[in-house]
């Protein structure tokens, strides 16, 4: 079976669960799990002025190569959720 992408036809962000999370991904959230995540350190090490003028631009950046904005669900067992752009541009 091939795996579903939340960018696929039908699929809405929030639906797919996540479990191969990469450095290529931004994993949303709180503490030091989301916080020395291999892909969360590059945007961490930007100044306040540059994550304003860049947040779409590192939520395109991060989709066009493959990556994800994820965020656990515990209500859902534990599994990570693609949140969507809308939330991502508001959360980076």
């Amino acid at each position: 079976m091939p795996k579903l992408k939340s960018e696929d036809v039908g699929i809405l962000p929030g639906t797919v669960p996540v479990y191969d999370i990469s450095c290529k991904d931004v994993v949303m959230g709180r503490g030091s799990g989301t916080q020395n995540h291999c892909g969360n350190e590059l945007y961490a090490t930007s100044s306040k002025f540059d994550k304003l003028k860049i947040s779409k631009a590192i939520v395109a950046a991060t989709r066009e190569f493959g990556g994800r904005f994820l965020q656990a669900d515990d209500a859902r067992g534990g599994a990570h959720f693609d949140i969507g752009d809308k939330p991502a541009w508001s959360k980076t």
